[in-house]
This record gives structure tokens, C-alpha cells and sequence, in this order.
């Protein structure tokens, strides 16, 4: 019986800690266009992993935008069409073993020839949960800067 029991503390053990680092964060957004946005404000989620923004370029130029800050924030393209892409945050060996590896979806949408609104959202992995963070805050804050110039 005494087996049983532990055998049983293990498991409960083990669920609470799997359901701590277990995957966080959205590939959509609840975010959507609508016309009361201002231009190149960001709004975010509260834990960062959800954002958007109307930014003040076309769909060409905020997509080259988007791309490069990707670069910056140490992140590879794995897919992308006209209205999308998909990156993965480039892995590191640090205090957290397995930081990195966090999906970055960003979906565009022309809204005008001058604007573009744009959501971004991360999603984090399982393995090396621990070392990883939300970076969508962090882009959109730099697709705003880079839109400025």
C-alpha cells in the first residue's frame, strides 16, 4: 500500500510540474482591425504573448519592417506569404538549457495604402519552457521605432 501511495505523490508531482512549463501563448490573435486604432499604437496582453498594431506603412514596407526586427530579436523565418509569417526564436545554451525556441506567428493585413494593421503573438514550447518569454510586446514596440524613421 506505502508503494502505491508514493508511487501516486511521484505522478502528482510530476503533473503539476509538466502543467507549469507546458506550452503558453496563442498562434491567433484576439486582437482585430477595427477603425478606432491609432496609427503605430501598440496594444498588448498582459503577459505579452497576444499584440497589435496599425502601423503607419504600407503592406510591402511594414512587412520588410517586420522582418528585420525579426533578425534583431534573433529569430528565423521558417515560413511567410504575403499576408503571414511564421519565425522561431534562434535556441541558446544558458542559465535556462533550451532558452529560445519560441514561435513568433505575424499576420498582416492591408488596410490602406498608408497603414497596415498587424498582429503578433508567441507561443512557447514545452522543452526549456523555463528560459522562455513572450516576445511579442518587445516587436511590435521595435516595428513602431523602425516605422518611425
Amino acid at each position: 500500500m506505502f508503494q502505491v501511495k508514493k508511487i501516486f505523490a511521484v505522478s502528482s508531482t510530476l503533473v503539476v510540474l509538466v502543467g507549469l512549463t507546458a506550452c503558453a501563448g496563442v498562434e491567433t490573435s484576439k486582437y482585430s482591425f477595427n477603425s478606432a486604432l491609432k496609427v503605430n499604437e501598440v496594444t498588448k496582453s498582459s503577459d505579452c504573448y497576444d499584440t497589435s498594431v496599425l502601423l503607419g506603412k504600407n503592406l510591402i514596407v511594414a512587412k520588410e519592417i517586420t522582418k528585420k526586427v525579426l533578425s534583431g530579436v534573433d529569430s528565423t523565418i521558417k515560413s511567410e506569404d504575403n499576408n503571414s509569417i511564421k519565425a522561431e526564436r534562434n535556441r541558446h545554451i544558458g542559465l535556462f538549457v533550451g532558452s529560445g525556441g519560441e514561435e513568433i506567428f505575424v499576420n498582416l493585413k492591408d488596410v490602406s495604402q498608408a497603414n497596415t494593421f498587424i498582429t503578433i503573438t508567441t507561443k512557447t514550447g514545452f522543452v526549456g519552457g523555463a528560459g522562455q518569454k513572450a516576445w511579442s510586446c518587445q516587436i511590435a514596440d521595435e516595428m513602431v521605432k523602425m516605422a518611425g524613421n
